[in-house]
């Protein structure tokens, strides 16, 4: 075999070999039916092209270009300058709606970006082919850290300026801690004293017949005693002195009583 022709042999080897490797990583897929999603942020927060997609935190997809749309305006008059355009796999496609939400997200702390998209509840309406939505920017680290260092900053002016009053407020604390200490202190004592003990024995006793009196005053026996208490009051109010002396003075009453 001559040697041109193992060469080609090689190169159709290795060829196929990276072919292969590429089919194998998912870099290429020509048999595999997709469509097409474009979405626009404002902030795209390092996201890449190549970038996985994932839906529901399965990998469907990824990103297949991001364009830069100067002027460009939403429906709604939102003025986004940034095209992301991702192409799905079908299969992942109908578990999607108008209120699916799309954001940029990182696995882990240093970790690699990618594209995450949440289904959304119910009564979907689905999404066409090469439809635009609107992202969810993700939020800005350098704002955050500068925004952080301007409260830090805005904080630490604040207790300069109340110094005086910082100081004053942390020793009231203190010494309100101290009182209370010692009033938990005292009520522990009093607590363990026999008198004290002895005396809340016997409000507990007395508190026990109060409760059981009160009870029994409210049984149907103890209101029939009051309705007849109250007729009998209520017939002896029409008597006078005058009547009650005749009535005593009858021999009969008189030998009854005496």
């Amino acid at each position: 075999m001559r040697a041109e022709t193992k060469v080609g042999f090689l190169f159709i080897a290795t060829l196929l070999g990276i072919i292969g490797f590429a089919l194998l990583l998912g870099l290429i897929s020509p048999f595999s039916s997709r469509n097409s999603l474009h979405i626009m942020y404002n902030f795209a927060g390092g996201i890449e092209v190549g970038s996985p997609v994932r839906v529901m935190g399965i990998k469907v997809g990824k990103v297949s270009s991001i364009d830069f749309m100067p002027g460009y305006k939403m429906d709604s008059g939102e003025s986004v300058q940034l095209k992301v355009t991702i192409s799905l796999d079908k299969k992942a496609w109908d578990s999607l709606g108008e209120n699916s939400r799309f954001y940029i997200n990182m696995a882990g702390v240093i970790g690699e970006k990618f594209l995450e998209i949440t289904p959304g509840n119910g009564n979907l309406h689905p999404l066409n082919p090469n439809q635009i939505v609107r992202g969810e920017d993700p939020p800005r680290i350098d704002q955050l850290i500068s925004q952080s260092y301007g409260l830090a900053g805005k904080v630490i002016d604040l207790l300069e300026s109340n110094k005086g009053q910082v100081v004053s407020v942390i020793q009231q604390l203190d010494s309100l801690l101290k009182n209370f200490n010692q009033t938990l202190t005292q009520l522990d004592k009093v607590t363990r004293n026999r008198d004290v003990a002895k005396l809340v024995d016997n409000s507990i006793k007395i508190t026990d017949d109060l409760a059981y009196l009160t009870g029994q005053l409210r049984s149907k026996k103890a209101e029939e005693s009051f309705t007849l208490l109250h007729e009998l009051l209520f017939r002896l109010e029409n008597l006078d002195g005058k009547t009650i002396r005749q009535f005593l003075q009858k021999e009969g009453i008189k030998a009854k009583i005496f």
